[in-house]
């Protein structure tokens, strides 16, 4: 199964997926346009964005921090080197266009996810992303890389099984569900990002289960 997300299938769901996931937390927010809801972002979004992308900046100068953080099923199963499973989310595969297309599509779901959980709660869906995802590229499906992207897609995909758990009405209910086809079809064109949306979706519908955050307004104000 994949994890470079190089397929031009891939691509073109993950731009949908982005823009639904960023839809969805929208209009849990209560922001009155999208350009409120992402300029300025939240001080924890800020943080987490910046964890990731001086790493991966510095790696761009500094090669051997990739070969330090990267996962590697081999050293982590056989060397004991289980910080890889979470660090190989802090350097970047794929040289400078990949790198700056990861910390881009970053950005967008730390402020989305901020705006929806809060500071905690969405670095929590963001490390419990990496982690899973680091764990099934290590031992389901082994496979050596790096990259943010797959913490970053469960963490926007979180926010649609959050309004599959609360009861979601019929448009959040339509997009929620097209993020979960989003996955599923992901996963048959063999791309493991698929299953970094699916955990995410989960991770979102169980905490908002147990610990739902609070919306601002009721949906309609927000658009239709």
């Amino acid at each position: 199964m994949s994890t470079s997300g190089d397929d031009p299938r891939s691509v073109v769901l993950y731009v949908l997926f982005v823009m639904l996931a960023t839809l969805l937390a929208l209009r849990w927010s209560g922001a009155r346009d999208l350009r409120t809801f992402l300029w300025p972002p939240p001080l924890a979004a800020t943080v987490l964005w910046l964890v990731v992308a001086v790493p991966s900046l510095l790696q761009l100068a500094v090669p051997a921090l990739n070969e330090i953080f990267r996962r590697n099923p081999v050293q982590i199963r056989d060397d004991g080197e289980w910080w890889r499973v979470v660090t190989s989310a802090f350097v970047q595969d794929g040289g400078v266009a990949a790198t700056f297309a990861n910390l881009m599509l970053l950005a967008l779901p730390a402020v989305a996810g901020v705006r929806v959980w809060g500071p905690g709660r969405a670095i929590a869906l963001f490390a419990a992303g990496q982690l899973l995802w680091g764990l099934f590229t290590s031992f389901v499906s082994p496979s050596a890389g790096a990259g943010c992207s797959a913490a970053a897609f469960a963490l926007a995909a979180a926010t649609a099984g959050l309004w599959l758990a609360v009861g979601a009405r019929r448009i959040e209910l339509a997009m929620s569900l097209a993020i979960l086809s989003m996955g599923a079809l992901l996963l048959l064109i063999d791309d493991a990002h698929g299953v970094a949306v699916l955990c995410g979706m989960l991770l979102g519908a169980v905490l908002g289960t147990v610990m739902p955050p609070t919306r601002q307004v009721p949906a309609a104000a927000v658009g239709a």
